[in-house]
């Protein structure tokens, strides 16, 4: 999701703005381009931090992954009032009458937002995003600082997320999913292929704004090579993942990795409409065993030549 606030105004890069307070824990030497440095280990991810991948999860970005993006994250981190409006969000304090006085709520006005649940047919898994969230990292460094203790790695606030963006230009909702699917995600799905599943709010004590959901299925012919995985100039590192069907209620349940609270919805929404045939069939050899251990095309070689590279 872009966090911009008016239409055509650039996007701060958070992985080259000025970050200088805070030293960087658990930072991965390496090169500093992660988009041109996969031949380092098409599999640096899933090698170098295996933790990273639980549940099952597989990498569809090889050379884009959580390792390089931590390289690309500058020597700290810092927080400062705002000393110029925002582009992007606008703080306003709301003044209402309430049971005979006058009462003041903070607002802050936000775009609305859009989101897709994406099932991979060949592979029998969800695809998720994951990308570094300076407001989490803030609200984690907040947390520790409070406690005594010293500052949190980044890799603490990489996020699991559906593919998402925000309405900000003139098109459709499905326009803007068909967009977003392809700039972080690398498949071209076709607009009637994409179903609205409802509308929620999102943050309703600060925003109050609707995040309006859609489903749409892909499989590997859908792939566009070179795309997916955000735009690295406008300070995006997204890494794609596959997370197995079977595994999602423990991935879901895990309160240990840190997620939205759209993805928890729309992976539970998902597994159970799959699972009694609301969203069609699963591929015969979808694997019932944990993790999808019986997928032959969830395994490291097979999901890595055709799809996203890097």
């Amino acid at each position: 999701m872009r966090p911009s606030f008016a239409t055509h105004i650039p996007r701060r890069n958070i992985f080259t703005s000025q970050f200088s307070v805070h030293q960087v824990h658990n930072r991965v030497p390496g090169p500093r381009n992660a988009r041109t440095s996969a031949g380092v280990s098409s599999m640096a991810g899933p090698i170098k931090m295996p933790e990273f991948y639980p549940h099952g999860l597989k990498t569809l970005t090889p050379g884009n992954t959580i390792v390089e993006a931590l390289q690309l994250l500058g020597p700290g981190f810092q927080l400062r009032p705002l000393d110029t409006p925002s582009p992007y969000v606008r703080p306003k304090m709301a003044l209402y009458d309430f049971n005979g006085k006058q009462r003041r709520w903070d607002v802050v006005e936000a775009h609305s937002s859009v989101g897709v649940v994406l099932y991979h047919r060949d592979l029998d898994s969800w695809i998720l995003v994951r990308q570094f969230r300076p407001a989490v990292y803030a609200s984690l460094l907040r947390q520790a600082e409070a406690a005594g203790q010293p500052p949190p790695p980044f890799s603490a606030a990489f996020t699991y997320e559906l593919c998402a963006g925000l309405i900000d230009k003139s098109k459709s909702n499905v326009e803007i999913c068909q967009e977003e699917i392809l700039e972080e995600c690398g498949f071209a799905v076709p607009l009637e292929c994409l179903r609205e599943v409802g509308t929620g709010i999102s943050a309703a004590g600060t925003e109050g704004v609707p995040h309006t959901i859609y489903y749409a299925e892909v499989d590997s012919s859908m792939c566009v090579a070179g795309a997916g995985g955000g735009l690295l100039s406008h300070g995006e590192c997204i890494e794609v993942l596959a997370l197995p069907l079977t595994a999602s209620q423990r991935f879901v349940g895990d309160s240990s990795l840190p997620k939205s609270p759209g993805l928890m919805f729309g992976l539970t929404w998902g597994y159970f409409n799959k699972l009694n045939g609301s969203l069609g069939t699963r591929p015969a050899a979808a694997a019932d065993g944990a993790d999808g251990g019986s997928n032959p095309l969830l395994t490291e070689e097979l999901t890595l030549r055709p799809v996203l590279p890097a």
